[in-house]
């Protein structure tokens, strides 16, 4: 069996996103905020729905301060319906994410810190409090999962 290690790669060679300067050498990606990560809590906002947030963010005309691509454009880049497309915009606006000043018109809005967000949003908070709790208990339970392992093969070497 060969090794990972000697196993010659394959695959071509990629960059990894410049961080600090995306567009370095032309290269284009939609920007998303990291200070919206928390809005992941919010009862309304999913991780597709902060996708379809980037996807406004992409068509932002930076000059008029608004996007405007019609539901039917969104809905195919999305990868949803019209209708369900129509609805997370909906979601996107009540969390704060994107204003709506006209039908067919979006602005996507500068995320709250994740103090005004918690604040404005005290379920998130609970959400978030009780997501973290139960990670931590995975965490402690494979511990101990792990220590007892270590115990039984420790006894059946003695």
């Amino acid at each position: 069996m060969i090794k990972r290690s000697q196993q010659k790669d394959t695959q071509p060679k990629r960059n990894t996103v410049n961080k600090v300067n995306p567009g370095v050498d032309g290269r284009t990606f939609i920007p998303f905020p990291s200070n919206a990560l928390h809005y992941i809590h919010h009862d309304k906002i999913t991780s597709d729905k902060l996708y379809l947030y980037t996807l406004l963010i992409d068509y932002l005309n930076v000059d008029v301060g608004a996007a405007w691509p019609s539901n039917e454009r969104l809905s195919v880049d999305y990868g949803r319906s019209s209708k369900t497309t129509g609805l997370h915009i909906r979601d996107l606006e009540r969390a704060g994410l994107v204003a709506i000043p006209s039908k067919g018109r979006y602005v996507p809005l500068e995320p709250l810190s994740a103090a005004e967000f918690y604040a404005k949003f005290p379920v998130a908070w609970s959400n978030y409090t009780e997501a973290l709790a139960k990670a931590e208990q995975r965490q402690e339970d494979d511990r101990q999962r792990l220590r007892e392992y270590r115990e039984r093969i420790e006894d059946t070497r003695k």
